[in-house]
């Protein structure tokens, strides 16, 4: 059982958008970290809300294994926060936003248990572009623990029309376009893990927690760029394998 004033402390921080000093999680380990996460989870659910899938975090770029060396933190996906392309959101609802292009995975089966990477693409019914949108809920100084047990610093996702799954999605490029500038091109390749892979990893990491992955449920596994949102404007993410993804900030 976790504290529940330190429950309810990350609940606020993931409702109101920014995070008190009662949400602090470092006297926990970074595997409690997760559990006390979950708690967070269930506690939103309990209110109405149901869990619309996961992120994979840590998995591209200067960040991968700044946690350690193959840990990939898992954060939530709410349903209230699941948004389709061309959807339009407030800028002000976000604090500190930002917004990163991400490959999500469909599952057409449930996932359970410690799995190969053939085994979860397997169960993989689609493949989407996405945006993940975050928040800076807790300060620029958050320890480790804090940062998993917000999150990750997710607030939800956009997904676009699904595409059926290629033969392989690790050579994927993205251009992304704020209004009609491009503001960046990335193929991560071999800085990201596949995607694939970390399905696997999140499948084996929840069933620590007795926990596993429904049909239906999204999976977006991984940041190829970042940009912040500072105002009303339209953005839209290209990718080379799956199609594109729009959303718009009012």
């Amino acid at each position: 059982m976790y504290d529940e004033q330190l429950v309810k402390a990350f609940v606020d921080a993931r409702l109101d958008g920014v995070a008190g000093p009662g949400a602090n999680a470092a006297a926990y380990d970074r595997h409690d970290a997760l559990g006390l996460q979950l708690a967070v989870l269930d506690r939103l659910v309990a209110a109405g809300d149901r869990p619309a899938g996961w992120k994979v975090g840590l998995t591209s770029g200067p960040r991968r294994d700044v946690m350690g060396e193959g840990f990939r933190p898992f954060g939530y996906l709410l349903e209230s926060r699941t948004l389709g392309s061309g959807d339009t959101v407030g800028h002000d609802r976000i604090r500190s936003g930002y917004l990163e292009p991400e490959l999500c995975l469909v599952l057409g089966a449930p996932l359970r248990g410690d799995i190969d990477p053939a085994a979860a693409r397997s169960a993989v019914r689609a493949v989407a572009p996405a945006f993940e949108l975050n928040e800076r809920r807790l300060s620029a100084h958050a320890d480790d623990p804090t940062t998993i047990a917000d999150g990750l610093g997710n607030w939800g996702i956009v997904v676009g029309p699904e595409a059926p799954v290629p033969s392989t999605l690790t050579g994927t490029t993205v251009d992304l376009w704020q209004d009609d500038r491009k503001v960046a091109t990335r193929t991560p390749g071999a800085s990201m893990d596949d995607p694939f892979l970390s399905l696997s990893r999140l499948c084996a990491l929840l069933h620590r927690y007795g926990r596993g992955l429904d049909a239906g449920q999204r999976v977006i596994t991984g940041s190829f760029c970042n940009e912040s949102v500072q105002g009303p404007g339209t953005w839209r993410a290209v990718f080379s394998t799956v199609g594109d993804v729009t959303v718009r900030f009012a």
